[in-house]
Protein backbone atom coordinates (compact mmCIF):
# COMPACT_ATOMS: atom_id res chain seq x y z
CA UNK A 1 0.00 0.00 0.00
CA UNK A 2 1.63 3.14 -0.89
CA UNK A 3 2.11 6.16 1.29
CA UNK A 4 -0.31 8.73 2.00
CA UNK A 5 0.56 12.22 0.70
CA UNK A 6 1.09 14.90 3.00
CA UNK A 7 -1.17 17.08 0.24
CA UNK A 8 -3.28 14.29 -1.12
CA UNK A 9 -3.70 14.23 -5.02
CA UNK A 10 -7.51 14.11 -6.06
CA UNK A 11 -8.95 11.02 -7.35
CA UNK A 12 -9.37 13.30 -10.58
CA UNK A 13 -6.41 14.28 -12.73
CA UNK A 14 -6.58 17.82 -12.70
CA UNK A 15 -6.40 20.33 -15.07
CA UNK A 16 -2.86 21.63 -16.35
CA UNK A 17 -2.22 25.07 -15.26
CA UNK A 18 -1.63 27.44 -18.32
CA UNK A 19 2.29 28.08 -18.88
CA UNK A 20 2.19 31.79 -18.87
CA UNK A 21 -0.37 32.32 -15.71
CA UNK A 22 2.07 29.48 -14.36
CA UNK A 23 5.29 31.79 -14.90
CA UNK A 24 3.13 35.14 -14.01
CA UNK A 25 2.05 33.54 -9.91
CA UNK A 26 5.61 32.44 -9.78
CA UNK A 27 7.03 35.83 -10.97
CA UNK A 28 4.64 37.51 -8.19
CA UNK A 29 5.28 35.08 -5.48
CA UNK A 30 9.01 35.81 -5.87
CA UNK A 31 8.73 39.52 -5.52
CA UNK A 32 7.76 39.89 -1.57
CA UNK A 33 10.45 36.99 -1.03
CA UNK A 34 12.99 39.11 -3.37
CA UNK A 35 11.94 42.79 -1.24
CA UNK A 36 12.56 41.33 2.07
CA UNK A 37 15.88 39.66 1.20
CA UNK A 38 17.19 43.24 -0.27
CA UNK A 39 15.98 44.49 2.86
CA UNK A 40 17.55 41.93 4.95
CA UNK A 41 20.69 42.24 3.11
CA UNK A 42 21.15 46.02 2.86
CA UNK A 43 20.76 45.79 7.10
CA UNK A 44 23.00 43.43 7.21
CA UNK A 45 25.87 44.12 10.02
CA UNK A 46 28.29 41.53 11.46
CA UNK A 47 27.27 43.75 14.83
CA UNK A 48 26.96 41.74 18.27
CA UNK A 49 23.53 42.87 19.24
CA UNK A 50 21.33 42.61 22.79
CA UNK A 51 20.72 39.00 23.50
CA UNK A 52 24.25 37.51 20.95
CA UNK A 53 26.54 38.79 23.77
CA UNK A 54 25.43 35.89 25.64
CA UNK A 55 24.46 33.48 23.37
CA UNK A 56 26.85 33.99 20.88
CA UNK A 57 29.79 36.09 21.79
CA UNK A 58 30.50 35.09 25.77
CA UNK A 59 30.07 31.42 24.16
CA UNK A 60 32.40 31.57 21.72
CA UNK A 61 35.08 33.52 24.03
CA UNK A 62 34.83 30.50 26.66
CA UNK A 63 35.77 28.11 23.71
CA UNK A 64 38.89 30.05 22.78
CA UNK A 65 39.75 29.91 26.67
CA UNK A 66 39.13 26.00 26.40
CA UNK A 67 36.58 24.36 27.85
CA UNK A 68 36.42 20.79 29.48
CA UNK A 69 33.76 18.44 27.00
CA UNK A 70 31.66 17.70 30.08
CA UNK A 71 31.38 21.58 30.41
CA UNK A 72 30.85 22.43 26.91
CA UNK A 73 27.71 19.84 26.73
CA UNK A 74 26.25 21.93 30.07
CA UNK A 75 26.28 25.21 28.17
CA UNK A 76 24.50 24.14 24.94
CA UNK A 77 21.93 22.83 27.21
CA UNK A 78 21.73 25.21 29.68
CA UNK A 79 18.55 27.10 29.95
CA UNK A 80 18.65 30.71 28.91
CA UNK A 81 14.76 32.19 29.49
CA UNK A 82 12.77 29.01 29.86
CA UNK A 83 14.59 28.24 26.53
CA UNK A 84 17.51 25.41 25.52
CA UNK A 85 18.58 26.69 22.48
CA UNK A 86 21.35 24.01 22.11
CA UNK A 87 21.06 23.99 17.86
CA UNK A 88 21.85 28.28 17.52
CA UNK A 89 24.32 27.39 20.15
CA UNK A 90 26.03 24.58 18.00
CA UNK A 91 25.54 26.67 14.94
CA UNK A 92 27.78 29.91 16.99
CA UNK A 93 30.11 26.37 17.80
CA UNK A 94 30.91 25.43 14.51
CA UNK A 95 31.39 28.84 13.45
CA UNK A 96 34.23 29.52 15.64
CA UNK A 97 35.52 26.22 14.89
CA UNK A 98 35.47 26.55 11.39
CA UNK A 99 36.23 30.13 10.81
CA UNK A 100 37.63 31.56 14.40
CA UNK A 101 35.29 33.95 14.72
CA UNK A 102 31.61 34.36 14.14
CA UNK A 103 30.26 36.62 11.53
CA UNK A 104 26.39 37.67 12.69
CA UNK A 105 25.06 38.44 8.99
CA UNK A 106 26.21 35.28 7.58
CA UNK A 107 23.91 33.86 10.73
CA UNK A 108 21.03 36.16 9.80
CA UNK A 109 21.18 35.09 6.20
CA UNK A 110 20.99 31.24 7.30
CA UNK A 111 17.99 31.99 9.61
CA UNK A 112 16.40 33.33 7.11
CA UNK A 113 17.03 30.64 5.03
CA UNK A 114 15.14 28.30 7.28
CA UNK A 115 11.72 29.77 6.46
CA UNK A 116 12.64 29.90 2.78
CA UNK A 117 13.56 26.45 3.91
CA UNK A 118 10.39 25.30 4.86
CA UNK A 119 8.01 27.32 2.98
CA UNK A 120 9.61 24.93 -0.17
CA UNK A 121 9.41 22.39 1.79
CA UNK A 122 5.34 22.94 2.19
CA UNK A 123 5.32 23.63 -1.47
CA UNK A 124 6.93 20.49 -2.48
CA UNK A 125 4.73 18.38 -0.38
CA UNK A 126 1.32 20.05 -2.02
CA UNK A 127 2.65 17.92 -5.38
CA UNK A 128 -0.09 19.52 -7.91
CA UNK A 129 0.93 22.50 -10.05
CA UNK A 130 -2.30 24.81 -9.28
CA UNK A 131 -1.53 23.62 -5.15
CA UNK A 132 1.84 24.61 -5.32
CA UNK A 133 0.84 27.71 -6.84
CA UNK A 134 -1.87 28.45 -4.32
CA UNK A 135 0.63 27.76 -1.41
CA UNK A 136 3.21 29.86 -2.47
CA UNK A 137 1.55 32.88 -2.99
CA UNK A 138 -0.20 32.84 0.33
CA UNK A 139 2.96 31.87 2.03
CA UNK A 140 5.39 34.66 0.20
CA UNK A 141 2.27 37.02 0.36
CA UNK A 142 1.68 36.48 3.94
CA UNK A 143 4.93 35.71 5.59
CA UNK A 144 7.43 37.83 3.70
CA UNK A 145 6.65 41.56 4.70
CA UNK A 146 7.46 43.72 7.65
CA UNK A 147 5.81 42.51 10.34
CA UNK A 148 7.99 39.94 10.84
CA UNK A 149 11.37 42.76 10.14
CA UNK A 150 12.83 41.39 13.73
CA UNK A 151 13.23 38.14 12.31
CA UNK A 152 14.28 39.24 9.00
CA UNK A 153 16.62 41.66 9.92
CA UNK A 154 18.31 40.64 13.30
CA UNK A 155 20.09 37.27 13.37
CA UNK A 156 19.75 36.73 16.78
CA UNK A 157 16.03 36.25 16.46
CA UNK A 158 15.48 34.72 12.41
CA UNK A 159 18.38 31.77 13.95
CA UNK A 160 15.78 30.84 16.71
CA UNK A 161 12.57 32.30 15.48
CA UNK A 162 12.50 30.88 11.70
CA UNK A 163 14.75 27.82 13.03
CA UNK A 164 12.20 26.14 15.06
CA UNK A 165 9.76 26.66 12.42
CA UNK A 166 11.41 24.74 9.75
CA UNK A 167 11.70 21.88 12.41
CA UNK A 168 8.70 21.44 13.14
CA UNK A 169 7.41 22.09 9.49
CA UNK A 170 9.96 19.12 8.37
CA UNK A 171 8.33 17.36 11.60
CA UNK A 172 4.64 16.98 9.98
CA UNK A 173 5.61 16.78 6.40
CA UNK A 174 7.74 13.89 7.64
CA UNK A 175 4.85 12.22 9.40
CA UNK A 176 2.27 12.77 6.45
CA UNK A 177 4.60 10.36 4.75
CA UNK A 178 3.70 7.31 7.08
CA UNK A 179 6.66 5.49 6.22
CA UNK A 180 9.16 4.11 8.84
CA UNK A 181 11.94 6.23 7.40
CA UNK A 182 10.13 9.17 7.27
CA UNK A 183 8.96 8.44 11.34
CA UNK A 184 12.32 7.87 12.32
CA UNK A 185 12.77 11.72 10.34
CA UNK A 186 9.82 13.43 12.17
CA UNK A 187 11.64 12.18 15.06
CA UNK A 188 15.01 13.51 14.60
CA UNK A 189 13.31 17.24 13.66
CA UNK A 190 11.34 17.00 16.64
CA UNK A 191 14.24 16.80 18.66
CA UNK A 192 15.72 19.59 17.22
CA UNK A 193 12.26 21.24 17.58
CA UNK A 194 12.69 21.21 21.32
CA UNK A 195 16.14 22.17 21.09
CA UNK A 196 15.71 25.38 19.67
CA UNK A 197 12.61 27.35 21.33
CA UNK A 198 10.33 26.08 24.08
CA UNK A 199 7.34 25.93 22.24
CA UNK A 200 9.17 23.52 19.78
CA UNK A 201 8.08 21.00 22.47
CA UNK A 202 4.67 21.49 21.22
CA UNK A 203 5.55 19.20 18.46
CA UNK A 204 5.21 15.83 20.70
CA UNK A 205 1.51 16.02 21.47
CA UNK A 206 0.77 17.32 17.75
CA UNK A 207 2.76 14.34 16.63
CA UNK A 208 1.29 11.81 18.61
CA UNK A 209 -2.36 13.30 18.24
CA UNK A 210 -1.58 12.86 14.41
CA UNK A 211 0.10 9.47 14.93
CA UNK A 212 -3.51 8.48 17.20
CA UNK A 213 -5.44 9.19 14.24
CA UNK A 214 -3.64 7.75 11.62
CA UNK A 215 -4.07 4.68 13.82
CA UNK A 216 -0.52 4.01 13.55
CA UNK A 217 -0.22 2.52 17.33
CA UNK A 218 3.42 0.92 17.07
CA UNK A 219 5.11 4.92 15.62
CA UNK A 220 2.73 6.44 18.39
CA UNK A 221 4.19 4.22 21.39
CA UNK A 222 7.86 4.74 20.00
CA UNK A 223 7.14 8.52 19.21
CA UNK A 224 5.53 8.78 23.31
CA UNK A 225 8.53 6.77 24.34
CA UNK A 226 10.60 9.26 22.69
CA UNK A 227 8.99 12.40 24.01
CA UNK A 228 9.39 11.39 27.48
CA UNK A 229 12.83 10.86 26.85
CA UNK A 230 13.54 14.44 25.71
CA UNK A 231 10.57 16.54 27.48
CA UNK A 232 12.27 14.90 30.62
CA UNK A 233 15.71 16.11 29.62
CA UNK A 234 14.41 19.03 28.66
CA UNK A 235 13.02 19.43 32.36
CA UNK A 236 16.26 18.01 33.75
CA UNK A 237 17.74 21.15 35.69
CA UNK A 238 14.92 23.13 34.19
CA UNK A 239 14.75 27.06 35.74
CA UNK A 240 12.73 30.21 35.38
CA UNK A 241 14.31 33.66 34.84
CA UNK A 242 13.53 35.11 38.43
CA UNK A 243 13.84 38.96 36.39
CA UNK A 244 10.66 37.62 34.38
CA UNK A 245 6.79 38.58 35.38
CA UNK A 246 4.04 36.16 35.19
CA UNK A 247 0.47 36.43 35.23
CA UNK A 248 -1.56 35.42 38.55
CA UNK A 249 -2.71 32.14 38.94
CA UNK A 250 -6.34 33.52 38.96
CA UNK A 251 -9.30 34.92 37.17
CA UNK A 252 -7.94 38.25 36.19
CA UNK A 253 -4.57 36.35 35.36
CA UNK A 254 -6.25 34.00 33.10
CA UNK A 255 -8.37 36.70 31.40
CA UNK A 256 -4.75 38.60 30.72
CA UNK A 257 -3.39 35.81 29.10
CA UNK A 258 -6.66 35.18 27.31
CA UNK A 259 -6.17 38.32 25.97
CA UNK A 260 -3.33 38.91 25.13
CA UNK A 261 -3.60 35.21 23.18
CA UNK A 262 -6.19 36.38 20.93
CA UNK A 263 -3.83 39.49 20.49
CA UNK A 264 -1.33 37.96 19.27
CA UNK A 265 -3.25 35.85 17.08
CA UNK A 266 -5.16 38.35 15.53
CA UNK A 267 -1.94 41.02 15.21
CA UNK A 268 -0.81 39.56 11.60
CA UNK A 269 -4.38 40.71 10.00
CA UNK A 270 -5.02 43.63 12.54
CA UNK A 271 -1.81 45.42 10.83
CA UNK A 272 -1.39 47.46 14.25
CA UNK A 273 -5.02 47.90 15.08
CA UNK A 274 -4.70 46.42 18.92
CA UNK A 275 -8.21 46.71 19.48
CA UNK A 276 -9.21 44.85 16.43
CA UNK A 277 -6.11 41.99 17.17
CA UNK A 278 -8.38 39.81 19.61
CA UNK A 279 -11.61 39.53 17.11
CA UNK A 280 -9.65 38.83 14.26
CA UNK A 281 -7.79 36.03 17.01
CA UNK A 282 -11.29 34.76 17.54
CA UNK A 283 -12.29 34.90 13.83
CA UNK A 284 -8.76 32.73 13.33
CA UNK A 285 -9.82 30.03 16.00
CA UNK A 286 -13.61 29.86 14.77
CA UNK A 287 -12.41 29.51 11.18
CA UNK A 288 -10.29 26.60 11.81
CA UNK A 289 -12.52 24.67 14.01
CA UNK A 290 -15.24 24.86 10.71
CA UNK A 291 -12.63 23.96 8.60
CA UNK A 292 -11.75 21.29 11.16
CA UNK A 293 -15.22 20.20 11.03
CA UNK A 294 -15.29 20.19 7.39
CA UNK A 295 -12.59 17.29 6.70
CA UNK A 296 -9.53 19.39 6.69
CA UNK A 297 -7.54 17.32 8.76
CA UNK A 298 -8.05 14.19 6.80
CA UNK A 299 -7.45 16.31 3.02
CA UNK A 300 -4.57 18.78 4.80
CA UNK A 301 -2.29 16.43 6.62
CA UNK A 302 0.23 18.93 6.90
CA UNK A 303 -1.28 22.67 6.78
CA UNK A 304 -3.97 22.15 8.92
CA UNK A 305 -1.69 20.78 12.02
CA UNK A 306 1.20 23.18 11.72
CA UNK A 307 -1.95 26.17 11.66
CA UNK A 308 -2.59 24.76 15.01
CA UNK A 309 0.92 24.56 16.02
CA UNK A 310 1.14 28.12 15.22
CA UNK A 311 -2.03 28.45 17.68
CA UNK A 312 -0.82 26.68 20.59
CA UNK A 313 2.53 28.29 20.38
CA UNK A 314 1.36 31.76 20.56
CA UNK A 315 -0.59 30.37 23.49
CA UNK A 316 2.19 29.07 25.11
CA UNK A 317 3.87 32.71 24.34
CA UNK A 318 0.88 34.18 25.91
CA UNK A 319 1.76 32.50 29.51
CA UNK A 320 5.07 33.10 29.29
CA UNK A 321 5.46 36.92 28.41
CA UNK A 322 1.72 38.55 28.88
CA UNK A 323 2.31 40.22 32.30
CA UNK A 324 6.19 40.34 31.33
CA UNK A 325 5.73 42.70 28.22
CA UNK A 326 2.59 44.51 29.51
CA UNK A 327 0.78 43.45 26.59
CA UNK A 328 2.85 44.49 23.80
CA UNK A 329 3.26 42.18 20.69
CA UNK A 330 6.94 41.51 19.66
CA UNK A 331 7.72 41.10 16.40
CA UNK A 332 9.61 37.91 16.63
CA UNK A 333 6.26 36.29 17.61
CA UNK A 334 3.99 37.41 14.77
CA UNK A 335 5.81 34.86 12.50
CA UNK A 336 3.75 32.30 14.29
CA UNK A 337 0.24 34.00 13.67
CA UNK A 338 1.36 34.89 10.24
CA UNK A 339 2.51 31.17 9.43
CA UNK A 340 -1.07 30.03 10.95
CA UNK A 341 -3.59 33.01 8.67
CA UNK A 342 -1.53 31.46 5.94
CA UNK A 343 -1.88 27.91 5.94
CA UNK A 344 -5.66 28.93 7.24
CA UNK A 345 -6.04 31.52 3.45
CA UNK A 346 -4.55 28.23 1.67
CA UNK A 347 -6.96 25.68 3.01
CA UNK A 348 -9.86 28.26 2.22
CA UNK A 349 -8.43 28.42 -1.38
CA UNK A 350 -8.61 25.24 -1.41
CA UNK A 351 -12.04 24.08 0.00
CA UNK A 352 -13.74 26.21 -2.46
CA UNK A 353 -11.54 26.24 -5.47
CA UNK A 354 -13.29 24.54 -8.47
CA UNK A 355 -10.41 21.35 -9.97
CA UNK A 356 -12.06 22.49 -13.60
CA UNK A 357 -10.76 26.35 -12.99
CA UNK A 358 -8.02 25.34 -10.52
CA UNK A 359 -7.10 29.63 -10.61
CA UNK A 360 -10.30 31.23 -10.46
CA UNK A 361 -10.56 31.70 -7.08
CA UNK A 362 -7.31 32.54 -6.26
CA UNK A 363 -7.58 35.19 -9.35
CA UNK A 364 -10.14 36.74 -7.01
CA UNK A 365 -8.21 36.90 -3.83
CA UNK A 366 -5.08 37.97 -5.07
CA UNK A 367 -6.36 41.90 -4.99
CA UNK A 368 -6.55 41.03 -0.99
CA UNK A 369 -3.46 38.67 -0.78
CA UNK A 370 -1.23 41.58 -2.13
CA UNK A 371 -2.89 44.70 -0.89
CA UNK A 372 -2.52 43.14 2.78
CA UNK A 373 1.52 42.83 1.83
CA UNK A 374 2.05 46.39 0.67
CA UNK A 375 -0.26 47.64 3.43
CA UNK A 376 1.98 45.74 5.85
CA UNK A 377 5.17 46.65 4.56
CA UNK A 378 3.68 50.48 4.71
CA UNK A 379 2.60 50.01 8.05
CA UNK A 380 5.77 48.52 9.51
CA UNK A 381 8.48 49.93 7.64
CA UNK A 382 9.07 52.80 10.30
CA UNK A 383 9.11 50.22 12.99
CA UNK A 384 11.70 48.13 10.95
CA UNK A 385 13.82 51.50 10.10
CA UNK A 386 13.44 52.25 14.01
CA UNK A 387 14.61 48.96 15.22
CA UNK A 388 17.98 49.29 13.29
CA UNK A 389 18.64 52.91 14.07
CA UNK A 390 18.58 51.86 17.64
CA UNK A 391 21.08 48.94 16.68
CA UNK A 392 23.55 51.11 13.94
CA UNK A 393 23.00 54.01 16.17
CA UNK A 394 24.39 52.32 19.75
CA UNK A 395 27.19 50.55 17.05
CA UNK A 396 28.44 53.60 15.87
CA UNK A 397 28.91 55.76 19.16
CA UNK A 398 30.33 52.38 20.08
CA UNK A 399 33.06 52.88 17.70
CA UNK A 400 33.45 56.72 18.20
CA UNK A 401 33.90 56.35 22.43
CA UNK A 402 35.04 52.37 22.38
CA UNK A 403 32.29 51.93 24.75
CA UNK A 404 28.72 50.91 24.86
CA UNK A 405 26.10 52.88 26.25
CA UNK A 406 27.31 56.59 25.02
CA UNK A 407 24.36 58.00 23.83
CA UNK A 408 20.79 57.45 23.43
CA UNK A 409 20.98 53.54 22.59
CA UNK A 410 23.36 50.80 23.62
CA UNK A 411 24.05 47.49 22.04
CA UNK A 412 23.48 45.53 25.11
CA UNK A 413 21.46 46.01 28.44
CA UNK A 414 24.44 45.77 30.14
CA UNK A 415 26.81 48.09 28.51
CA UNK A 416 29.50 47.50 30.71
CA UNK A 417 29.89 43.68 29.88
CA UNK A 418 29.11 44.58 26.57
CA UNK A 419 32.01 46.60 26.58
CA UNK A 420 34.18 44.52 27.95
CA UNK A 421 33.40 41.22 26.07
CA UNK A 422 34.00 43.33 22.82
CA UNK A 423 37.17 44.51 23.95
CA UNK A 424 38.21 41.07 25.38
CA UNK A 425 36.88 39.61 22.11
CA UNK A 426 38.97 41.88 19.54
CA UNK A 427 42.04 41.27 22.01
CA UNK A 428 42.24 37.44 21.39
CA UNK A 429 41.10 37.95 17.74
CA UNK A 430 38.12 36.36 18.30
CA UNK A 431 35.74 39.00 16.97
CA UNK A 432 35.63 42.72 15.78
CA UNK A 433 32.70 44.75 15.62
CA UNK A 434 32.31 45.07 11.73
CA UNK A 435 31.90 48.36 9.92
CA UNK A 436 28.04 50.12 9.95
CA UNK A 437 29.15 52.82 7.29
CA UNK A 438 30.03 51.14 4.06
CA UNK A 439 32.19 52.52 1.05
CA UNK A 440 30.22 53.04 -1.61
CA UNK A 441 30.78 54.24 -5.12
CA UNK A 442 28.61 57.11 -7.03
CA UNK A 443 30.67 57.47 -10.21
CA UNK A 444 27.55 59.48 -11.87
CA UNK A 445 26.98 61.66 -8.70
CA UNK A 446 26.47 65.19 -10.26
CA UNK A 447 27.72 68.73 -8.00
CA UNK A 448 24.45 70.03 -6.33
CA UNK A 449 23.25 73.54 -5.68
CA UNK A 450 20.24 72.25 -4.25
CA UNK A 451 21.66 70.38 -0.86
CA UNK A 452 21.26 71.80 2.39
CA UNK A 453 23.14 70.69 5.30
CA UNK A 454 25.98 71.11 8.45
CA UNK A 455 27.84 69.32 10.31
CA UNK A 456 27.20 69.22 14.27
CA UNK A 457 29.74 67.27 15.93
CA UNK A 458 33.27 66.19 14.41
CA UNK A 459 35.66 63.79 16.46
CA UNK A 460 39.08 62.45 15.46
CA UNK A 461 41.08 59.97 17.75
CA UNK A 462 43.59 57.23 17.77
CA UNK A 463 40.74 55.49 18.01
CA UNK A 464 37.82 56.80 15.43
CA UNK A 465 36.81 59.27 13.05
CA UNK A 466 33.18 60.48 14.02
CA UNK A 467 30.94 63.05 12.23
CA UNK A 468 27.34 63.81 12.59
CA UNK A 469 24.54 66.28 10.98
CA UNK A 470 21.70 66.36 8.80
CA UNK A 471 21.48 67.04 4.87
CA UNK A 472 18.48 67.26 2.96
CA UNK A 473 17.43 68.58 -1.06
CA UNK A 474 14.39 70.65 0.13
CA UNK A 475 10.98 68.96 -1.55
CA UNK A 476 12.80 65.71 -1.81
CA UNK A 477 11.51 62.98 1.18
CA UNK A 478 14.37 61.88 3.41
CA UNK A 479 15.06 58.25 3.35
CA UNK A 480 16.83 55.65 5.28
CA UNK A 481 20.14 55.23 3.68
CA UNK A 482 19.92 58.14 0.71
CA UNK A 483 22.45 60.11 2.91
CA UNK A 484 26.26 59.51 2.27
CA UNK A 485 29.68 61.36 3.37
CA UNK A 486 32.11 62.11 0.73
CA UNK A 487 35.67 62.82 1.94
CA UNK A 488 37.61 64.36 -0.80
CA UNK A 489 41.24 65.31 -0.58
CA UNK A 490 44.07 66.60 -3.58
CA UNK A 491 44.44 63.31 -4.75
CA UNK A 492 41.24 61.03 -3.76
CA UNK A 493 37.79 60.96 -3.28
CA UNK A 494 36.03 58.46 -1.08
CA UNK A 495 32.17 57.55 -0.73
CA UNK A 496 30.71 55.96 2.37
CA UNK A 497 27.11 54.84 3.91
CA UNK A 498 25.86 57.13 7.19
CA UNK A 499 23.74 55.55 9.63
CA UNK A 500 20.38 57.69 9.06
CA UNK A 501 18.99 58.99 12.05
CA UNK A 502 15.53 61.09 12.34
CA UNK A 503 15.69 64.99 12.76
CA UNK A 504 12.27 66.56 13.95
CA UNK A 505 14.22 69.46 14.38
CA UNK A 506 15.11 70.04 10.54
CA UNK A 507 11.87 68.96 9.45
CA UNK A 508 10.22 71.13 11.83
CA UNK A 509 12.51 74.20 10.48
CA UNK A 510 12.45 73.99 6.97
CA UNK A 511 8.26 73.44 7.37
CA UNK A 512 8.38 70.20 5.98
CA UNK A 513 7.66 67.09 7.99
CA UNK A 514 9.28 64.96 4.88
CA UNK A 515 12.53 65.59 5.97
CA UNK A 516 12.37 64.29 9.11
CA UNK A 517 14.66 61.27 7.95
CA UNK A 518 17.62 63.82 7.44
CA UNK A 519 20.12 63.09 9.89
CA UNK A 520 23.11 61.08 9.76
CA UNK A 521 26.24 59.50 11.42
CA UNK A 522 29.72 58.67 10.16
CA UNK A 523 31.91 56.51 12.40
CA UNK A 524 34.99 54.17 11.21
CA UNK A 525 37.88 52.96 12.80
CA UNK A 526 40.85 54.58 12.23
CA UNK A 527 42.66 51.80 11.16
CA UNK A 528 39.94 51.37 8.22
CA UNK A 529 40.12 54.88 6.84
CA UNK A 530 42.38 56.38 4.67
CA UNK A 531 45.13 59.07 6.14
CA UNK A 532 44.98 62.37 4.47
CA UNK A 533 43.70 66.42 4.85
CA UNK A 534 39.83 65.92 3.56
CA UNK A 535 37.33 68.06 2.49
CA UNK A 536 33.81 66.92 3.83
CA UNK A 537 30.85 66.70 1.70
CA UNK A 538 27.37 65.46 1.23
CA UNK A 539 25.73 63.23 -1.29
CA UNK A 540 22.05 62.17 -1.67
CA UNK A 541 20.52 59.78 -3.39
CA UNK A 542 17.22 59.92 -4.56
CA UNK A 543 15.47 57.74 -6.88
CA UNK A 544 17.92 56.99 -10.15
CA UNK A 545 20.25 59.97 -9.48
CA UNK A 546 22.61 61.39 -7.06
CA UNK A 547 24.29 64.57 -6.28
CA UNK A 548 26.40 66.14 -3.59
CA UNK A 549 27.35 69.42 -2.02
CA UNK A 550 30.85 69.76 -0.63
CA UNK A 551 31.68 72.08 2.44
CA UNK A 552 34.17 74.43 3.84
CA UNK A 553 34.82 71.95 6.79
CA UNK A 554 37.50 69.43 6.95
CA UNK A 555 38.33 65.80 8.13
CA UNK A 556 42.35 65.76 8.82
CA UNK A 557 43.34 62.09 9.45
CA UNK A 558 46.95 61.64 10.10
CA UNK A 559 48.39 58.63 10.94
CA UNK A 560 46.82 56.97 13.33
CA UNK A 561 49.49 56.13 15.35
CA UNK A 562 50.53 60.06 15.47
CA UNK A 563 47.15 61.06 16.87
CA UNK A 564 47.32 61.57 20.83
CA UNK A 565 43.79 61.23 21.90
CA UNK A 566 40.80 63.03 20.83
CA UNK A 567 40.84 66.47 18.68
Amino acid sequence: MSSPSSFPVPHRRAPRVGRLATVLLVVLALVPVIYIGLRATEAGRNVAYWDEFETALALIMRLHSGVAPTAFVQELFSVNNEHRMVMSRLLFTASYGLTGTVNFSVISLLGNLCLVALCAILIVGARTAARRLRLGLVLALGLFQLENYENFLWSGSSIDHFQVLLYVGATVTALAHGTRTAWLLAGLCAVLATLTLAHGLLVWPLGAVLLWRARRTPHLVGWGALALLVVGGYALGFSVNGGHRFAHLNLAGAQEILRYWLTLLGTGPALGHTGLAPWLGVALLATLAWLGTHGALRRERVAYPLAWFGVAALALVAVGRAEQVGGLVMSRYVILGTLAWSLTAFMLLERFSDPRRPLAVLAGCLPVLVLFNISANRAYASSADSWLDCRDIAAARFKQHGVDGRGNFALSPMPARATALLHEAERRGVYRMGPVCLPRSFPAAAPSERIVGRVDELTVSDRSAFVRGWAVIPGVRSKRGHIHLVLRSATATHIFSTVSTQRPDVAANLGDPHLNRSGYLFARRRDSLPTGDYQIGFLIKHGGTSEYLMTDQRLVLPDARMVAGGQ
